[in-house]
């Protein structure tokens, strides 16, 4: 698959089968993401990697009960609060591996870094044929302290990019572009 075709074919995957990841495979993955360029090249990423569908399900109630809890109300996460709380939604979509990219230490450029990491990881994961989603809605919970712990992530590590992986039930259509603003000088 050639790059142009990778990076208009790969779309959010929200429904997956219960075939695990591979440890050789993921590690392929993430030797993708740390491909990206980085600021001044200094490679501030670092991953955590959770595996087990039913793992990340107990994790998304925590997730979903943090959020529908202590989460400010901001129009988008309004928005969204219906579908957080339907218990029958699971913010990692039955996915069975979890990897977040991490900025580590954080730094000016360390989030965009980490997010082009994170691109490419999605982009690798999808020329394998495998399903990649980034799920935001993640993110504040992963932040806490307890979670944190949890995780075993480091003092210095922020996660930055939560996304899930695996095999896909149904690779997702690409959904129409819009046209983007172009201002030429």
């Amino acid at each position: 698959m050639d790059v142009v075709e990778a990076l208009k074919g790969r779309r959010a995957t929200r429904s997956y089968t219960g075939e695990t990841v591979s440890r050789d495979v993921i590690t392929s993955l993430i030797d993708a993401a740390i491909a990206a360029p980085s600021a001044m090249n200094l490679q501030p990423w670092s991953f955590v990697v959770v595996e087990g569908a039913e793992r990340l399900r107990e994790m998304s109630s925590r997730a979903k009960d943090y959020l529908l809890t202590g989460s400010p109300s901001t129009p988008s996460f309004l928005a969204s609060r219906e579908v957080l709380a339907d218990q029958d939604f699971n913010l990692f979509y039955g996915a069975p591996c979890l990897v977040i990219v991490c900025a580590r230490p954080p730094s000016r450029q360390a989030m965009e870094d980490c997010c082009l990491a994170a691109q490419n990881l999605m982009l690798a994961a999808h020329a394998q044929g495998l399903g990649s989603c980034w799920i935001g809605f993640a993110r504040p919970w992963l932040e806490l302290n307890q979670t944190r712990t949890t995780l075993g992530l480091l003092p210095d590590q922020m996660p930055v990019a939560p996304i899930v992986l695996g095999r896909p039930t149904v690779m997702p259509q690409p959904s129409r572009r819009h046209r983007p603003s172009i201002v030429w000088n």
